[in-house]
């Protein structure tokens, strides 16, 4: 591909949680995609901390990010990290999302948004250049990142609007999930009150992405789950890539092989590879107290019907 084309970028957004780590690298499997998980993250997780990369090393220690730092910018030394990230933490915030749709309100956060996305585009251009690859998948997930990415100039940019059942999220937000690229930390918990409310309000200001003409794609978690062929299809079309079933990295119905990654931070199921079941965790199902379940329909009953998901006494998962 031409080094002056725009970069296709294939950006999954949604609520943490969601099944966005295993979606992400299921399209990085396929060939001509290369998933680089939360690249928001990239300047505070990789270059800053010098965390584990998806493939079991540290960030600057990689060699597939050590070559992007270098085709980007000569090398990461040579970028000032103490302005990206100011610029990266005035820009990407949630509260920043008004000023993200209308920039040109507040000329100086107009400045700093080009300043910011030019390196970021420069990221991504990179990226492409050394993975060989044609179309870059970003699972920032969150809303600042992407209505930010609408700004970078030089890419295609298509949105995967990932939604999961309230109640399956609300309990893995629950659930003590040790993370191996944070020693022996782990993943932070909260309470399901707090998770319903962030899902009902996330997913409606992703939702309106599509008041703003950005190609989008709503897709549902159970769905992929339970088509996956037909589904990673229909995300592989959305991105403009056309290719047969027959190339996807499926064993059977229930597994998907898993190449090596190169994912900046993110669930800790990045690091692993080979075959991964896919199934649908129904838990909350007997572990979620019946109070819990009502309050949870009660905060996030208009998006459950939105997005076409039962109440919590029938079942949400989508048959085979």
């Amino acid at each position: 591909m031409a080094a002056n084309m725009r970069v296709p970028v294939l950006f999954i957004a949604g609520l943490g949680r969601s099944g966005s780590t295993l979606i992400s690298r299921t399209v990085g499997a396929v060939h001509g995609f290369c998933s680089v998980g939360e690249l928001f993250l990239l300047w505070e997780h990789g270059v800053r901390r010098n965390e584990m990369c998806g493939c079991g090393v540290r960030f600057l220690d990689c060699d597939f990010w050590r070559s992007v730092g270098k085709e980007a910018f000569g090398g990461w030394d040579n970028v000032d990290i103490d302005e990206v990230l100011e610029l990266h933490n005035s820009i990407v915030r949630t509260r920043y999302v008004p000023l993200l749709i209308l920039p040109q309100a507040v000329p100086s956060f107009q400045c700093k948004l080009k300043r910011y996305t030019e390196i970021m585009s420069s990221v991504y251009q990179a990226i492409r250049t050394v993975s060989g690859c044609d179309i870059v998948v970003d699972s920032s997930k969150t809303p600042a990142a992407a209505y930010m990415i609408r700004h970078v100039p030089d890419i295609d940019l298509r949105i995967v609007h990932l939604v999961r059942s309230s109640y399956g999220v609300c309990y893995s937000h629950t659930k003590i999930v040790r993370n191996p690229n944070y020693g022996n930390g782990f993943m932070r918990r909260q309470t399901p009150t707090r998770t319903a409310i962030e899902w009902m309000c996330l997913n409606l200001t992703l939702d309106a992405l599509g008041f703003l003409g950005e190609p989008r794609m709503l897709l549902r978690y159970e769905d992929f789950i339970a088509r996956p062929r037909t589904n990673l299809q229909r995300m592989i079309t959305f991105a403009g890539e056309p290719m047969g079933t027959e190339e996807l990295p499926f064993h059977g119905e229930n597994h998907v092989q898993l190449p090596r990654s190169h994912s900046i931070a993110g669930n800790p199921m990045r690091n692993r590879t080979g075959l991964e079941p896919l199934a649908v965790d129904n838990a909350w199902r007997t572990e979620l107290p019946q109070r819990t379940k009502r309050i949870i329909t009660a905060l996030t009953g208009m998006g459950l019907a939105r997005y076409k998901y039962p109440p919590f006494d029938r079942n949400t998962a989508c048959a085979r």
